[in-house]
């Protein structure tokens, strides 16, 4: 069974020595718990990562959907009538760094130079514009392919002040549930760090957040693509 809200909510008022919820109402605590989702988002994407069906547009340049924060990887080229619960897969696509395109063939954003088709060969990613990437060649806005995106972590509603009313999932996979829970601490001890004591805790649970992330990022690549230079031909 998914970890629910109110068992974080739990956890966290027991540590706090609040459980008629008096000092932190439930209401705040569940505020940040969804704050605490979203830095998750923000430092470890793969924290929130799903497969998609991306319907490509056509020319060069594309966009993840709405909702979706980061482009991670596009995997390969699907049939015209793929759809999320109906896949057929097609030629893998691979990752090029956009100075060898840019080098080798300079007009490659323009229809003119190199048509564009339904199969995506290469994408292009830049992590200063996450939602965007470019494929080559371009494509004739017929084309699909299944990639891998970080989303947007979907908040639990702020139900109010009965613990039981809380049942909805963290929007986080299970693994995370101690670090959504240093992260409420993190936030309501800092409500008190007037006390030197509390601000101690307060440091302490962040701490232990941020180094949550940090053990499970040392075991996995950077969240987007990453690539090293090779040569690409009109062929490849």
């Amino acid at each position: 069974m998914p970890v629910q809200a109110r068992d974080v909510l739990s956890r966290a008022q027991k540590q706090l020595q609040d459980d008629t919820g008096v000092r932190w109402p439930l209401p705040e605590l569940a505020m940040w718990l969804n704050d605490g989702a979203r830095e998750c988002a923000i430092h470890k994407p793969s924290s929130t990562a799903r497969s998609v069906v991306l319907d490509l547009v056509q020319g060069t340049r594309q966009e993840i959907p709405v909702g979706d924060l980061q482009l991670m990887r596009v995997i390969r080229n699907l049939g015209a009538a793929s759809t999320d619960a109906n896949r057929v897969g097609g030629r893998a696509v691979r990752l090029v760094n956009r100075d060898v395109l840019d080098t080798q063939l300079p007009e490659w954003h323009s229809a003119e130079a190199h048509a564009f088709v339904p199969q995506v060969k290469h994408f292009v990613f830049d992590e200063a514009d996450p939602r965007a990437f470019y494929v080559y060649p371009g494509n004739s806005g017929t084309g699909k392919v299944e990639a891998l995106v970080s989303h947007a972590p979907e908040p639990i509603p702020e139900t109010g002040v009965e613990l039981s009313s809380y049942t909805a999932p963290i929007p986080l996979p299970d693994v995370y549930s101690n670090a959504l829970l240093d992260y409420v601490l993190y936030r309501a001890y800092s409500k008190d760090a007037s006390f030197a004591e509390n601000a101690e805790r307060a440091s302490r649970h962040f701490q232990a957040f941020a180094s949550t992330l940090g053990i499970k990022q040392t075991h996995e690549n950077q969240s987007g693509p990453t690539t090293a230079g090779y040569r690409v031909t009109r062929d490849a």
